[in-house]
């Protein structure tokens, strides 16, 4: 013990000494510490709250215009903890109101009484608010005379420390996790409306086989969807049932709202009624897998399963987003299993989306990082080519029946096959004066492309 309180008293003497060099220089200087009763000072837990905390001290300061030498800048662990340390630019801000500033950080921080942002002078003197933070244990007494006192058992303190850094570091990932995943699902939207040219899909230069709708349509519709994923993926995130079903209220609610917002915007249009039935569930179940650190494609799988279970024959009926019959349970009625449309599909486990437009994607996209326009464009259109000529698209069966419906998975399969050859132009010309001469719209296949895209980018970062 003796030696490690000489190894700390040392750490602290580099710490000071580290000071004194820059005040020679005519320096202010800034560094924060964390207040950690005991041994260690720093393990991985604690070193992980101090790295998140610091990112917020820099952004925050760069909000208030106080601009540090990132140059000059100290970022290490010793035996007295975590220590960061840099001089401060001269902004024209002096030492006591740059002190004055960061007691505004540590006051707003969730967790601010563990920590120390110190500020020294350009004479190398400690500037003091003349205020004593409150113990951060008991919340009565002055930190330092809890501290003299022995007031709070040892270990104790460590518990409560370690139990609040871990519940401050859930919910910062938490945050970040569900903020990523109501970005990929903006994005697969966006990114699905602006593929061009589409057969008989809205697209960014033509209305396709519609004429109530357009690109601004749906980029309206989506904008109004889009406040409502960070809601699902927290939901997602914050679900502790054993039983998965026990979601399905919570998810058909939230589901309801989006359509009423969706219609209002789009007076009466839908744009993406597909769309929310498929996001929403692969949003909850994505979140779901991810606080489990146990995302991949099968965990998903069978996630959605266990989910939808029987959900086109026990559920189409109860009209989950519809006050009246809608298409798919026509669609059900009439051709069995091959009218089970969307709902179908996600009861078994998404295997268009699986089994055809992923293996596209990872084949067309190297690095989600390196992708631009032009390599989404490819890797979309030929994903969305091998939707369509394996998804039983209901909307299409509704409204012309089967042999169209074959007709155009024929024509899709055969413009995949030569996608990238000299003979694709041809073949994809055919697809869309096909679709354009019978009025016709896979929007089912542009709302798997659109899932498809998303859990492709959430598998790249997350899987």
């Amino acid at each position: 013990m003796e030696k490690l309180i000489s190894e700390i008293l040392n750490a602290k003497e580099e710490r000071a000494e580290a000071r004194k060099e820059l005040a020679s220089k005519r320096l202010v200087s800034l560094s924060l510490t964390l207040n950690i009763p005991g041994v260690p000072k720093s393990n991985d837990l604690i070193n992980s709250f101090f790295s998140s905390s610091f990112a917020d001290l820099k952004r925050f300061l760069l909000s208030y215009r106080i601009v540090i030498s990132e140059d000059e800048e100290i970022i290490n662990k010793d035996a007295a903890g975590d220590f960061y340390l840099v001089p401060i630019c001269d902004t024209g801000i002096r030492a006591k109101a740059i002190k004055e500033i960061t007691e505004g950080f540590e006051e707003d921080h969730p967790l601010g009484r563990l920590l120390d942002v110190d500020i020294t002078d350009e004479n190398g003197s400690p500037v003091s608010s003349g205020k004593a933070k409150v113990c951060y244990f008991c919340n009565e007494h002055p930190a330092v005379y809890c501290m003299r006192m022995q007031t709070h058992e040892y270990t104790e303190m460590r518990k409560r420390i370690e139990t609040d850094m871990i519940q401050f570091l859930e919910s910062r990932r938490k945050d970040r996790i569900c903020k990523d995943l109501s970005a990929f699902a903006l994005k697969a939207l966006l990114h699905e409306v602006s593929l061009s040219p589409k057969p008989g899909l809205v697209d960014r230069f033509s209305s396709g086989s519609h004429t109530d709708m357009d690109y601004a349509t749906f980029l309206n519709s989506s904008a109004v969807l889009a406040v409502y994923f960070k809601e699902i993926a927290e939901f997602g995130f914050s679900f502790s049932s054993s039983n998965g079903k026990d979601a399905l209220p919570k998810l058909r609610q939230i589901g309801l709202q989006m359509e009423e917002d969706m219609f209002a915007e789009t007076k009466g249009v839908n744009t993406h009624k597909g769309a929310i039935f498929l996001l929403g569930f692969s949003l909850f179940v994505s979140a779901l897998k991810i606080k489990k650190r146990n995302f991949s494609y099968d965990s998903f799988v069978d996630q959605i399963k266990e989910l939808n279970g029987s959900l086109v024959e026990k559920e189409l009926g109860q009209k989950l987003y519809s006050k009246g019959k809608t298409h798919g349970e026509e669609c059900f009625e009439k051709f069995g299993e091959k009218g089970k449309g969307i709902r179908g599909e996600i009861q078994a486990g998404l295997p268009c989306v699986f089994k055809h437009a992923i293996p596209v994607l990872n084949s067309c996209f190297n690095d989600l990082e390196l992708e631009n326009d032009s390599s989404i464009q490819f890797g979309l259109t030929k994903a969305l080519l091998s939707l369509i000529a394996h998804n039983n698209d209901s909307n299409i069966l509704y409204r012309k029946g089967e042999r169209i419906l074959d007709e155009l998975k024929d024509l899709s399969q055969q413009a995949f096959e030569v996608y990238g050859s000299n003979y694709f132009k041809e073949k994809y010309q055919e697809l869309m004066s096909f679709c354009e001469q019978n009025r016709i719209s896979p929007g089912g296949s542009a709302d798997l492309l659109a899932v498809s895209y998303f859990i492709y980018m959430v598998n790249q970062k997350y899987a």
